[in-house]
Formats: C-alpha cells, sequence, structure tokens
C-alpha cells in the first residue's frame, strides 16, 4: 500500500509538467538527418531533418555537427541541431536549438533524463533540459535510441534579453578554490559565458566579484547578503540533487549558472549526468563506493559553515522525503516506470551497438544495468539518512 501510495503522489507530481512524456507505448517520433556530406564535429553540415510520428512526417532545414568532449571517442556519435526556424520537435516546447544524446556509455537510458526530470520537479522555477526519447536515423539507415534534448540558452532559461544583468555561463570555474591547472576551452572566455556575447558585454568582473564574496565575506556579510548573490532554494535543490545522484563531477562541472535580470538572484541548471546512479562518467562501477566530496565546491563549503543553511537543507530533505520525490521508494518508481517505458527501443538499439563492446567495463545488459541503479539508490538513500540524521 505504501509502494502504491509513493507512485500515485509522483504520478500526481509527474503529470504537473506538460511536457513530461506520456505516450503510447507502441509509438516513438522518429528523426532522420539528411545529408550530403558526413556531419562532423570540425563544421556545421547543411541538413535536411525529417521528423515522422506514424504516417505524419514533417521536414525542417538545418544545420548539424557533432558534438562532445570525452563521449567524442565512443562509436555512437552525439549531434548539435540548429533548425532555421523554432519548431516543436517531438512536442516538446518550440526552439531552434536542440541536441541528439547517443548516451552510449549509459546503457539504461535513464540517468540523464532521471537527474532532469528530479529537478524540474523539485519546484516550477527549477530549469533542466526537457527531453523526449527518440529514433534516429542518418540517410535513412537506424542509427540508434536517441535522447533529444532542449539546449539550455536565453530562451529555454526564460532569460531577460533586454536587461543588462543578465547573463548565462555554462560551467563557471567560481566554485573552485583555485584556478591551478585550469585550461579554458576559450583562453579570452575563462568562465564560457555564453550570454550575452562576451565581445559585447564582458561580465567577468561581475562574477569574479560573486567569488570574492564567497571567499573573502565575514560571516556576518555572507549570512546577510548571499540571499541577494545567490537564489538560495534553487542552490538547496541542486545540492540535494547532487547528494542523492552521487554526480561528483557536477560539483564544479555540467551545470549551468543564470542570472535572469536585474531583480533575481544567481541560479543553477543542471546539465552532465552521466556520472551518476551507480556509474561514472567513463562507464565505471561506483555504487557509493566513492561518494562525491562536496565540499570541493567553495560555495558549498561556505554555506555548510552555517547552522541555518544546515537547517535549510535537513528540513528540505525531509519536505522531499513525504512528498516521495527523494524517498527511496520513490526513486525505485521512477526508474521502474521509465524502464518500462523504453525496453523494447532500448533492445533494438543494443542490436546496433552491441553491450559487450571494448568501451565498457563489462557486459550487462539493460537489466542488469537497472538493477544497479535499484542497488545504488538504496545505498546511498541509507548513507543520506545517516548523514542528515548527524548533520
Amino acid at each position: 500500500m505504501k509502494y502504491l501510495l509513493v507512485s500515485l503522489a509522483l504520478l500526481s507530481v509527474l503529470a504537473c509538467n506538460k511536457h513530461r512524456q506520456f505516450f503510447d507505448e507502441t509509438t516513438l517520433f522518429s528523426l532522420n538527418l539528411e545529408f550530403d556530406e558526413e556531419v562532423t564535429a570540425d563544421e556545421k553540415r547543411d541538413i535536411l531533418l525529417h521528423e515522422q510520428l506514424g504516417v505524419k512526417m514533417e521536414t525542417y532545414a538545418a544545420k548539424a555537427w557533432r558534438r562532445g568532449g570525452y563521449s567524442m571517442r565512443f562509436p555512437k556519435h552525439s549531434y548539435s541541431i540548429d533548425l532555421y526556424d523554432d519548431v516543436p520537435l517531438a512536442n516538446l516546447p518550440a526552439d531552434d536549438d536542440w541536441i541528439l544524446n547517443a548516451n552510449y556509455i549509459d546503457k539504461t537510458f535513464l540517468r540523464h533524463v532521471i537527474s532532469y526530470e528530479l529537478f524540474q520537479d523539485m519546484g516550477a522555477d527549477r530549469v533542466a533540459p526537457n527531453t523526449r526519447y527518440v529514433e534516429l536515423e542518418l540517410n535513412g539507415v537506424y542509427n540508434g535510441l536517441y535522447v533529444l534534448m532542449e539546449k539550455l540558452d536565453k530562451s529555454t532559461l526564460g532569460i531577460d534579453a533586454g536587461d543588462s544583468a543578465a547573463v548565462i555561463f555554462k560551467e563557471p570555474h567560481i566554485f573552485r578554490d583555485s584556478y591551478d591547472g585550469v585550461v579554458p576551452e576559450e583562453p579570452e572566455n575563462f568562465h564560457q559565458q555564453k550570454f550575452p556575447k562576451i565581445e559585447e558585454r564582458d561580465m567577468t568582473v561581475y562574477i569574479e566579484s560573486v567569488r570574492d564574496f564567497i571567499l573573502e565575506s565575514s560571516d556576518e556579510e555572507f549570512t546577510q547578503q548571499i540571499a541577494s548573490f545567490f537564489d538560495l532554494e534553487n542552490v538547496i535543490d541542486w545540492h540535494l540533487l547532487l547528494l542523492i545522484t552521487n554526480n561528483s563531477d557536477g560539483i564544479l562541472k555540467g551545470f549551468y549558472l543564470y542570472k535572469i535580470n536585474e531583480e533575481t538572484p544567481l541560479r543553477i541548471a543542471p546539465w552532465d549526468y552521466d556520472h551518476s546512479f551507480g556509474r561514472d562518467g567513463d562507464n565505471e562501477l561506483n555504487l557509493d563506493t566513492r561518494p562525491l566530496d562536496i565540499h570541493r565546491s567553495i560555495l558549498f563549503a561556505r554555506l555548510l559553515e552555517f547552522e541555518w543553511y544546515k537547517k535549510m537543507l535537513k528540513a528540505r530533505w525531509g519536505a522531499l522525503q513525504k512528498e516521495g520525490l527523494l524517498s527511496m521508494q520513490g526513486l525505485k518508481w521512477r526508474i521502474h516506470y521509465q524502464k518500462e517505458k523504453i525496453k523494447p527501443w532500448v533492445a533494438k538499439n543494443f542490436e546496433l551497438w552491441p553491450v559487450d563492446a571494448s568501451w565498457y567495463f563489462d557486459d550487462n545488459g539493460f537489466e542488469e544495468e537497472i538493477q544497479i541503479m535499484y542497488q545504488f539508490v538504496e545505498l546511498r538513500h541509507h548513507r543520506l539518512t545517516e548523514y542528515f540524521s548527524n548533520l
């Protein structure tokens, strides 16, 4: 009965997100990239994007290129898509920028999707990419199951583009205790400012002033002013998302930092979550044997010096337990729900991309990987229960 109540409560939560994927289990959107020249990471290629559901098909002109960092080496490639117009691909909110995530290293296809949904379900203004499972073809040839993702930019983050204080950074380095060894992707754009263009309005002085505040303010100044710098409710939910997923890589990377306008403080949107739920980003098993060190972030380290923050964090953990969102039963139910939804397409994907490829640490199949996630949730939940009882 308790499991049923949790399931019903979470169904209610899920239904509150109008973009959440509830669909006929026998159908899935199919996307076909049609191109003359091979799509590479070197430059954008002109393509036609064909979107099909059943007998209905739409065709859009676009540009595409391969994307990724470490994942570039995997045989199944991810792609960025730049449409010429805003389009509601797979019934997601209309936009012109999209990502087709190959999700190659995660045999469950769940880690990104579930992490984003958890954050979204924590509150109406908790922004994370909306997603859809789609099948992808390249010039009409099946290429596997993919996760279609929104790109986090000024439209998806709700940025007031006309406000001079509005800004977006992707993985800025301000939460590091030192910049030693940091090699920026763009030497002239150290904190990866994405909006506005740094040559139009350089916000480096602003973001460095935020770091200075974290490091140098007195305890009294920090307590009185931190809420003017950061949306603390947003930060607490990000903190809990990192803890429950054990995403060690997400503490200093794997997030966007943004400010909507002058009136709103800085907020976080999660991004890269394949380091989660029992696996590291290179697929190595991590069943809570290497718990994340949240103190690597100077923001979390400073916040955890104060009893008022620990009290807020603990209270929020308790509230999300009662809601079922972060309870052990709720997390397992969410994994089960998503797993059942995608089983047919996962099986088809692994016919093309075998589970025993050399990139993996083992030859586990889909169901075995799901069991790893269940086992991780149990171990992680026990650890956090003890952690919060002693906080």
